[in-house]
């Protein structure tokens, strides 16, 4: 049976989720957990997309990000897939290491985003690796203490959330102490995304799949704008685009041939032309971001990279499939 496709909402606030194959233990040390952690750090920055928590259990994490323009798939598959292979070399093992694909819920920032974060960073107090909040303040596998400002992660956008809690940066964190202590007070605080009114779900494999959290209007207008996209991309393809003519308008675009932009050169335009390419590619025809990778000759990461430059590319040259 095919997978469901999976609904893309631009500008929106996600919980993303991954466990690992068959309830096994993705992170087994500090070691395991610090290349996980860099490794986010460094797929995260290239993709405009922020992080607002995150938290790491033996057996799966849990993310809250904000996603630009690029879908989640293009910080996602690459962190996963690095992720697995640096795991799966330190332990000698072959295989997959996640089960199936990463689980995302699109929320309404508004409504949802304080009740989400809570529930993230409650996960190491409710699985028992931290007794207390005080403890969860020193806890390093978790964004709860850069939100207080007691750890450093650059990758964190720690001054989004505190200003849902308040306009001085100390009165926003005992704001946020208090919800959470809340949070641990009431035992049925668990915020289950697909229970929540507004949520909506689908059974049919043929259509998307559409888990997103807010009002009846944000629902409506998610799945909106998500089918949307996909006429245009349906209609890309139906009008013969494909990579080979994408290539060929990215050369041109440049000034260069098709053909350099099959090789692995670092030439100011031949450069520009591939990272003009890797965008078209995934944004306009869904190309999977492996795809790309191997039309290129390069890895999946190097193709993240080149997604937001390349945008911004081809905004500056004008370059559309029309």
């Amino acid at each position: 049976m095919s997978r469901k496709a999976r609904l893309f909402v631009p500008a929106c606030v996600h919980h993303v989720m991954a466990r690992g194959l068959d309830g096994m233990d993705i992170f087994r040390d500090d070691q395991d957990r610090s290349t996980f952690v860099r490794l986010l750090e460094q797929h995260l920055q290239p993709t405009g997309i922020r992080c607002y928590a995150w938290a790491l259990q033996p057996n799966h994490f849990h993310l809250v990000l904000r996603t630009a323009e690029e879908p989640l798939a293009t910080l996602m598959k690459p962190l996963n897939s690095r992720y697995a292979t640096c795991y799966n070399r330190r332990y000698r093992r072959r295989g997959y290491l996640f089960q199936d694909r990463f689980k995302s819920v699109a929320t309404q920032e508004q409504l949802y985003i304080q009740e989400l974060v809570r529930y993230v960073h409650l996960n190491p107090i409710r699985a028992g690796q931290c007794a207390t909040l005080a403890d969860l303040a020193a806890y390093p596998w978790c964004g709860h203490a850069a939100l207080m400002g007691t750890r450093a992660n650059s990758f964190q956008d720690t001054q989004a959330v505190l200003r849902c809690f308040g306009k001085r940066e100390a009165e926003a964190r005992r704001a946020y102490c208090e919800f959470l202590r809340q949070g641990l007070a009431d035992e049925n605080d668990v915020f289950p995304p697909t229970v929540r009114d507004g949520t909506h779900g689908g059974t049919d494999r043929s259509r998307p799949s559409r888990w997103v959290i807010g009002d009846p209007e944000f629902v409506r207008l998610a799945v909106r704008r998500d089918r949307q996209r996909r006429l245009r991309i349906a209609r890309h393809v139906s009008d013969g685009w494909d990579l080979d003519r994408l290539c060929a308008v990215a050369a041109k675009a440049v000034g260069v041939r098709p053909v350099e932009l099959k090789a692995r050169s670092h030439v100011g335009p031949v450069s520009n032309g591939r990272r003009i390419l890797a965008h078209l590619a995934h944004r306009e025809l869904d190309v999977p971001v492996v795809e790309v990778a191997r039309y290129l000759g390069v890895s999946g990461s190097a193709v993240s990279q080149m997604l937001r430059e390349g945008r911004t590319l081809a905004t500056k040259c004008r370059v559309t499939l029309t």
